[in-house]
């Protein structure tokens, strides 16, 4: 089979954001001869100058009307493909969409194909092996393809829809391309009539996917409310009179757009009651339909369709223009990183990682999928190059293996680690799985060691070991260690000695779980490579506030000294010790203040938060407003208080790295943070910030009245900071380094991989 050239034919308008996505799709097909036509249409959004980045990577014309048809007509003329693939603007293919469509044409009957659509959840289908009677309705009911209805003047025929469909080149210039009277609406399915009773084949694939989104656009509202209703039922008269007279009477089709007109005054109605069209809609409505019907009887008696012109049809397209894909220095590989969490809303640091550990991985040009736990509704959608799937986690159909005796795992973390597990084999199914990276936190990987079938690097952290230092109510509850705690330390240790593959973010996570569980890793299982960060302070300021958790720095005068801290409120990150501390700062330093971001709601083993306990406090009150606990926030906001902060402040009792430091660091500002666990390996001590003990709230206390003293010193470990995170912390670098280290240790086979757990 060989490849045949496609254009890719985009048309847009008005969603210039979508189109970012769906451009950014494209750089990851596994096809070669393949070039882009973006049609634009009469929108100024800054759809044209995103597209023009592009050239001269693709091609683009601009239609001055907001005609669908027209628009792909342009396109036509653009493509200079054997097939043409019409894709929305909202819609991402899989990586196998141009390879499964070109395969179809190895029939040379085959006229046109396309795959199924998934809605906007990604995991349902809008439609799929859907076909369309005389009057323009869909019907599907059907289990598969339906190649017995595909014959000229069938009254039902099979269809495709307009976000994922291709014809070949010859079959549209023969046919005069898209009737122009079709501006939105039935377009696509009139062409397909059109191929059908010319004696074309069309072939429904059970492959070739794309995931559409169905944004909002001049017609429909973002809440899918249709606001433009003409079109519909215009051309719901037009194509019946055109394409449905062998099988029907002019009464039943005008018949049947009449109906569809009260079926549409319903929805509208609906609409109105729920308030979200106005009174003044429904007869807009009333007037656009009567105005439908007068106009597409008008236009379907009209001797010809308004198709091609002559010259359209004959003029040679510019030559072909293949488009640059992101394609990595050897094979392509498709990688996996699972995550209880994961953004939006969720931006603690192992979420926070894998979300720029997975974007850089797809910089590099490899099929990238993070797996989560789904914490509203499930679904599959493409986000900066990454396929995120966001699972429901439901009971397994398999019991927790017996791995750690006496001790039994706990269901809901073998519950999770299986679903994950579940998922990346249905994802293996369809294309081969290279690796999968999981967070030993929780005891992640535990399903994908239990049964190895993926090469498999675990990711060091905090273990619960480490964690209960901070939580001596629950070290000391005997029936909490019984039910949770016994048997993740247990299982801790039995990952920790059967991983193939150990992450290090830090020399000092690595020591100190070997000293904590007594155990000597062999250095041939370990990589040793930094967390990274892509470059927030670079990122523009986006507005975001009356959104939930869009907080940001209340303006201050310009003496003031702000202070910052980031993170969990809990005893591991030190926040008692902070809030001891800046007491004694704030009475001392008049003009400073302190904002607290993070988690506010978690429990202190004495009972309450620690924001209700110091609220609480008497000493509160001589600081009142100038502490501010802002709880959790989005990641604009976050940048926001970064940006606007002197010093950043996170004087934890263990970090296994310190991802929090690194963030204060590419701002520019200095950092305050526990000499333990990552710390010193992130912070240059005396240069780009200040290390204190674990728990020394008068060390605490000296360090941050100095930095709020001296402002040359501020401004001098800033700079350091900034310079330290370009020279070693960049995101693309400390990828490539984990990835080649894994890679390189990691067994490639299964046989590789069970030889591996028994050594």
């Amino acid at each position: 089979m060989s490849e045949r050239a496609f254009s890719v034919v985009i048309c847009t308008d008005a969603r210039r954001d979508y189109l970012k996505s769906t451009l950014q799709s494209l750089h990851y097909l596994d096809y070669d001869a393949f070039e882009v036509c973006v049609v634009c249409g009469p929108s100024d959004d800054g759809t044209r100058s995103l597209v023009e980045t592009y050239q001269p990577r693709l091609k683009m014309a601009a239609t001055p009307e907001r005609n669908l048809s027209r628009a792909r007509n342009a396109g036509i003329q653009l493509a200079a493909g054997e097939i043409i693939a019409f894709l929305d603007d909202d819609a991402m293919p899989e990586t196998q969409w141009l390879a499964d469509l070109n395969q179809a044409y190895d029939d040379p009957d085959v006229a046109a194909a396309g795959g199924g659509v998934y809605d906007g959840s990604g995991i349902s289908f809008q439609a799929r092996f859907v076909t369309i009677d005389r009057l323009g309705y869909p019907h599907d009911a059907h289990s598969g393809p339906t190649p017995r209805l595909n014959f000229p003047f069938s009254p039902e025929f099979p269809h495709l829809l307009g976000s994922n469909c291709s014809f070949r080149r010859k079959t549209l210039i023969e046919l005069g391309g898209f009737d122009e009277e079709y501006e939105y609406f039935l377009d696509e399915t009139d062409m397909i009539c059109r191929v059908v009773d010319s004696g074309g084949l069309i072939a429904q694939l059970e492959g070739a996917p794309v995931h559409h989104k169905s944004a909002p656009s001049p017609l429909r509202r973002p809440s899918s409310v249709m606001r433009r209703w003409r079109p519909l039922i215009k051309n719901r008269v037009y194509f019946g009179y055109r394409n449905g007279l062998a099988h029907h009477t002019p009464w039943k089709v005008l018949r049947a757009a009449v109906e569809d007109a009260a079926s549409w005054q319903q929805v509208v109605e609906r609409h109105v009651a729920k308030g979200q069209l106005g009174r003044g809609d429904l007869e807009r409505f009333r007037r656009e339909a009567e105005s439908g019907i007068e106009a597409g009887l008008a236009a379907a008696r009209e001797p010809n369709r308004k198709l091609m012109s002559a010259s359209g049809r004959t003029a040679a397209p510019p030559p072909f223009l293949p488009f640059a894909q992101a394609l990595p220095a050897n094979r392509r590989l498709c990688l996996c990183l699972i995550s209880q969490d994961y953004p939006p809303g969720q931006n603690g640091g192992i979420a926070r990682n894998v979300q720029e550990l997975g974007a850089a991985w797809a910089r590099l040009g490899h099929h990238v999928h993070v797996f989560t736990r789904a914490r509203a509704e499930p679904g599959v959608a493409f986000e900066d190059g990454v396929w995120v799937h966001r699972l429901a986690i439901e009971a397994s159909a398999t019991a927790p293996p017996d791995l750690v005796a006496p001790h039994e795992i706990p269901r809901p973390l073998w519950d999770y680690s299986r679903a994950m597990f579940e998922a990346i084999t249905a994802l293996d199914a369809k294309r081969r799985v290279d690796l999968v990276a999981a967070p030993l936190w929780d005891c992640e990987p535990v399903a994908f060691l239990r049964e190895p079938r993926f090469p498999l690097v675990v990711a060091l952290q905090t273990t619960l070991d480490f964690w209960l230092d901070s939580q001596p109510k629950r070290r000391f509850d005997p029936e909490w260690m019984r039910v949770r705690g016994a048997p993740v330390l247990a299982l801790e240790r039995w990952i920790l000695e059967h991983a193939g593959c150990l992450h290090a973010n830090s020399r000092a996570i690595l020591a100190d779980i070997e000293n904590r569980y007594a155990m000597q890793i062999p250095d041939a299982r370990v990589v040793l490579a930094p967390h990274g960060l892509s470059d927030w302070a670079a990122v523009a300021e986006v507005a975001e506030l009356g959104r939930p958790g869009s907080a940001t720095p209340a303006p201050v005068a310009a003496e003031a000294i702000r202070f910052l801290f980031v993170g969990r409120l809990e005893s591991r990150k030190g926040v008692d010790v902070l809030l001891r501390a800046a007491l004694e700062v704030l009475r001392r330093l008049p003009h400073a203040r302190l904002d607290i971001v993070g988690d506010d709601r978690i429990e202190r083993a004495e009972g309450g938060t620690y924001r209700t306990a110091f609220l609480g406090s008497p000493e509160a009150r001589y600081v009142q407003g100038r502490i501010i606990f802002h709880g959790r926030v989005e990641e604009g906001a976050l940048r926001r208080f970064y940006r606007n902060c002197d010093v950043l402040v996170v004087p934890s009792r263990y970090e296994s790295f310190g991802l929090v430091y690194l963030e204060g660091m590419m701002f520019g500002k200095p950092v305050i943070g526990g000499r333990a666990g990552g710390g010193p390996e992130v912070i240059d001590e005396g240069v780009t910030g200040m290390l204190v003990a674990p728990g020394d709230a008068d060390e605490l206390t000296a360090a941050m009245i100095r930095l709020g003293d001296v402002h040359g010193l501020r401004t001098k470990m800033g700079q350091a900071g900034r310079r330290r995170y370009e020279a070693q912390f960049r995101t693309d670098a400390t990828a490539k380094l984990l990835l080649e280290g894994a890679l390189a240790r990691l067994p490639r086979t299964t046989e590789g991989m069970a030889q591996n757990m028994e050594a």
